[in-house]
């Protein structure tokens, strides 16, 4: 309350008739006032005493009026020299970016070099709260009033800080001048920056008004633990946005900032020390009559709630590789898209408050971290790597099928150690090995009706002309050695036969003319690259390329391909995010799918059928995958190993996700041989991890369009099969296209009936002759008995590895 007081005046001053009567008699005339000639010894002093105080009196006026002038010279020299305050862009400085999964989760914060944990929250938000009358009573209590400087609070505060044994109950600072000194961030201790201080103080409150100023400032303060301002400091310590706090939980904000360290609401002495620094402000706000009677007794009462379990997203936290790689790609963005310099996209994706949505899905991330932790997925024997002295190392993504949108991501086995490292995902190139060929080989020629799944080649040598490499003539092998002889486009890409698949792509896709060196059209590169790869010009046309024994990729770009064959024939560039939005909320990045048509809808069923042969046939090359074979969602995929088992690699599908792995060593030390206990690793992380990731998702089949047509086929021939084939299996093939088996098998069919002979006319029988005596047994003759037992060769290798 109030109170009106009249303003103090002192009574007039009376003179007593002593000093009256004295005056009088000086001033009569005839009579001297005193005798000079007889002064006495005590008055002689007074008066040499009066003389040089008056004299030291005007010593010390001459003197204050030079210092005066000299420090009116310095206050105007510190005036001049003062930085002015600029607020405008303070939205855009330190500000917290944070990263959010699909489902709008908080997966990961930026907080600056600084480490500074930051969301601006407007006044508005929080104007029916207490926080700006809690702020006010301990800090600036005559905040509405002043100018930006407040002098009683400056004598306050040095007189609490006496009575409190060098402890002030508050600064001497006001509100304007502690937002000043956190938007310019000095923090020296001196007096020109003091005066300056209270110059910008002043500067400021003329520029801004006095909710701008508090805005400014409840964004601002320090509230300990590296959070600055009161959203950040509300979700911390109550897990709540700070426009619900109640007035207990705004009394125990407000009194952090005074000493952060000491008020720490994290440690025990802190928080007790931040409750009696609560029931300070509450005090004061109820001295003040900022809370009524009532408030402030249930205030007192109110036991605070405080968050019960440590916020699992911090500034100094490990990432994931998925954050990682789309903080890489957002700035990579920003300089592509929006002219940003490398510095300066740096610079904005840390300390600009965005807001970037990503589109990893945060259970899937989990499992395929937790795939990625399994020791034995990795080293089946570790004691045989002991010595060694590097360990193998993988990366895996998983594309949505559909949509093109990244999941999940992990660049490295083990549990992550830091931000930002190698990410084997998208930074190892590697040879794919195999696993390119249906890509690059099978997948074009069937799209463009050069082969049908039903086409017969022989398994044999073949001599690949190679122009302009020092070996001229190129000549495929397979895997284990060997050769099987005719078998169906369907069965050698299922055994991942080398020969026929080289032989396609140089007759079919690749032909050289009959003179010169450069291939007439290279169809085979004209798919990859629509299908996001990126091949040197030097090794788009070599043989070894159609087996992926040249170029090297990335899991990223080998999954991302393959869900062509799972999306219909469509693909689309794969993106990690969807926007990017700035403090405001503008957009200042977008991705959305561009999907093109690469493959045939039938040509991707006809594929993905192959495919799952792949994983279900008993000689298919990822026929060890029993686990996932016997589920009732449909998988696909294809292995891949290069020369020497260097690398290993399977990329594989299902109507919800592709996912390829590869697996294999850094080559730290060169080149290193997986052993040979270790060669299925890249199909066990692959099932292991899909496996995970499809729990709970219910079984839907791959999509077949309406067009395609089945028929019944003799797989020694390729056509139509009849009733004297000796086997027969279902086969599906594109519309129109020219090879289709339009007629039945030439190969067998019945026996041909010999045409019937007439009897022969008997004859008369000879004379007997007489029988010749024997001839002695010189040598009985020996059996030619034909070895008609099989060759008995493998499949691709013992260990479904396939080059």
């Amino acid at each position: 309350m109030a109170y009106n007081k009249k303003p103090y005046s002192p009574p007039p001053r009376r003179r007593s008739s002593n000093v009256i009567r004295r005056e009088f008699e000086r001033h009569l005339s005839g009579k001297p006032t005193s005798d000079r000639s007889m002064l006495s010894f005590s008055r002689f002093v007074a008066r040499a005493f009066s003389r040089t105080v008056l004299l030291i009196l005007i010593v010390f006026l001459v003197a204050v009026f030079l210092i005066g002038g000299i420090g009116g010279g310095m206050l105007v020299g510190y005036f001049m020299t003062a930085e002015p305050v600029v607020t405008e862009q303070i939205r855009n400085t330190n500000e917290t970016t944070r990263i959010l999964d699909a489902n709008g989760n908080e997966v990961a914060i930026l907080t600056g070099s600084q480490n500074i944990n930051r969301e601006y929250i407007s006044l508005s938000r929080v104007a029916d709260t207490y926080i700006q009358d809690a702020f006010k009573a301990i800090e600036d209590e005559r905040y509405n009033e002043h100018i930006g400087i407040d002098p009683r609070r400056i004598g306050s505060a040095v007189i609490t800080m006496l009575a409190n044994s060098g402890t002030p109950t508050h600064g001497g600072s006001t509100i304007t001048q502690q937002t000043v000194k956190l938007v310019s961030g000095s923090d020296q201790r001196s007096a020109q920056r003091k005066v300056q201080e209270w110059y910008n103080a002043i500067q400021l409150e003329q520029q801004k008004s006095k909710d701008e100023i508090m805005e400014l400032y409840i964004n601002l303060v320090p509230m300990g633990n590296s959070y600055v301002g009161i959203q950040s400091a509300a979700r911390a310590y109550f897990d709540k946005d700070a426009w619900e706090l109640t007035l207990v939980e705004c009394a125990f904000l407000a009194g952090i900032p005074n000493r952060p360290a000491t008020f720490n609401p994290l440690t025990e002495t802190g928080r007790r020390n931040a409750l009696r620094r609560m029931r300070i402000v509450l005090s004061k706000m109820h001295e003040l009559e900022m809370i009524s009677d009532e408030e402030y007794e249930e205030a007192l009462d109110t036991e605070l709630i405080f968050r019960q379990t440590p916020q699992t997203v911090t500034g100094t936290q490990i990432n994931s590789y998925f954050v990682d790689y789309v903080i890489e790609e957002v700035m990579r963005d920003l300089q592509e898209r929006r002219g940003y310099s490398e510095q300066m996209a740096s610079i904005a994706v840390f300390n600009y408050g965005f807001t970037i949505e990503t589109t990893m899905d945060a259970r899937v991330q989990a499992e395929i971290e937790e795939t990625f932790k399994d020791e034995s997925l990795f080293m089946t024997n570790p004691d045989a790597l002991v010595d060694s002295p590097e360990k193998p190392e993988g990366g895996i993504t998983v594309i949505d099928s559909r949509s093109g949108q990244i999941k999940g991501m992990v660049g490295g086995y083990g549990e992550k150690e830091g931000n930002f490292l190698y990410n084997r995902a998208v930074s190892a190139r590697r040879e794919p090995g195999s696993s390119i060929k249906p890509l690059a080989v099978y997948g074009p020629a069937l799209d463009m009706g050069r082969i049908t799944a039903a086409s017969v080649f022989t398994d044999r040598e073949y001599e690949i002309p190679n122009p302009g490499s020092p070996d001229p003539i190129y000549i495929p092998r397979n895997a284990g050695g060997g050769h099987r002889g005719n078998m169906t486009v369907r069965e050698a890409l299922t055994r991942s036969i080398n020969t026929i698949n080289v032989h396609i792509w140089r007759e079919l896709l690749v032909p050289l003319p009959e003179e010169g060196n450069e291939p007439l059209v290279n169809l085979s590169y004209e798919y990859l690259r629509q299908a996001g790869f990126e091949i040197p010009v030097n090794e788009r046309a070599l043989p070894s390329s159609s087996v992926g024994g040249s170029y090297g990729v990335t899991t990223l770009e080998m999954s991302s391909a393959y869900t062509a064959f799972a999306n219909n024939g469509l693909y689309t560039k794969p993106f990690a995010y969807t926007r990017v939005l700035d403090l405001e909320g503008n957009v200042l990045l977008e991705n959305r799918p561009s999907f093109q048509q690469i493959f045939k809808p039938e040509t991707a069923f006809v594929m993905t059928d192959i495919l799952v042969d792949v994983i279900n046939k008993p000689f298919g090359t990822a026929r060890s995958l029993t686990d996932i074979a016997a589920m009732e969602m449909p998988f696909a995929g294809k292995t891949g190993t290069t020369d020497d088992n260097n690398d290993k690699w399977f990329v594989g599908y299902s109507p919800y996700y592709t996912t390829a792995v590869w697996y294999g060593y850094d080559r730290q030390f060169g080149r290193k041989e997986i052993l040979p206990e270790d060669l299925n690793n890249a199909m066990r992380i692959w099932e292991d991890a899909m496996t995970r990731i499809h729990q709970d998702l219910a079984p839907t089949a791959f999509n077949r369009p309406d067009t395609v047509d089945e028929i019944m086929i003799c797989p020694d021939s390729g056509l139509e099969s009849n009733a004297y084939c000796p086997a027969a299996y279902l086969e599906y093939f594109i519309p129109g296209v020219m090879l289709n088996p339009s007629e039945s098998c030439d190969l067998h069919g019945p026996e041909p009936t010999p045409s019937p002979t007439p009897e022969p006319t008997p004859e008369p029988e000879p004379e007997p002759e007489p029988e010749p005596e024997p001839e002695p047994d010189d040598d009985s003759p020996e059996d030619n008995q034909e070895d008609d037992t099989d060759e008995g060769e493998s499949d691709d290798d013992a260990s479904d590895s396939d080059d």
